[in-house]
């Protein structure tokens, strides 16, 4: 009769996933009733949003939407995006080009600027996920600290593959809205 036989290694197995797993494990429910993002080839669970983190995203909407409607751009909350075969994200709020299709996993290209609410990522959305989106080339960036009342607006540099110094404009400031004719004011 055979028996099992388990060979000694020091070598790791594990294989990571890649976008096109991912994407298809969300195609059938995998994730459902829950958020989740791939990150360099790891499912991490991301925390559901409270209610002072929709309550802005509803609110930043309503300030884009008059805007992109007049660009023919689109705007849309929870948008995932892939960065690379190993990493897919999940935007707050997107605003794509006009002409963009939206599908199921955007690219940069399609992207005209994406903006993450933060009242306990601020570490994440300005660390690891800001360089993730410059990597996807796109073009603007912001993350709205809730808790700092503050914008942080990031644009990418002239190499096209990361963002340079942020701007940081205080709840009550117009700003210019990226790649749209116009101007918002987050109170």
């Amino acid at each position: 009769m055979n028996q099992q036989v388990r060979l000694a290694s020091n070598k790791e197995w594990a294989s990571p996933f890649t976008a096109d797993d991912f994407l298809h494990m969300l195609e059938l429910g995998a994730f459902e009733g829950m958020r989740a993002e791939l990150v360099r080839g790891g499912i991490e669970k991301m925390m559901p949003a409270d209610w002072s983190h929709g309550e802005l995203n509803a609110r930043l909407i309503g300030l884009l939407f008059p805007l992109t409607r007049a660009a023919e751009a689109k705007v849309g909350t929870d948008v995932v995006i892939q960065i690379d075969v190993h990493t897919v994200r999940a935007f707050d709020i997107a605003v794509l080009r006009p002409g963009a299709a939206p599908q199921k996993a955007l690219r940069g290209e399609e992207v005209l600027f994406a903006i993450e609410v933060a009242e306990t990522t601020q570490k994440r959305d300005l660390g690891e996920k800001r360089d993730d989106y410059g990597r996807a080339g796109i073009p603007a960036y912001w993350v709205v600290d809730i808790v700092g009342q503050v914008t942080h607006c990031f644009v990418l540099d002239a190499s096209g593959g990361a963002y340079g110094e942020a701007v940081i404009v205080p709840f009550g400031q117009p700003m210019d809205v990226p790649g749209l004719a116009g101007r918002i004011t987050i109170a």
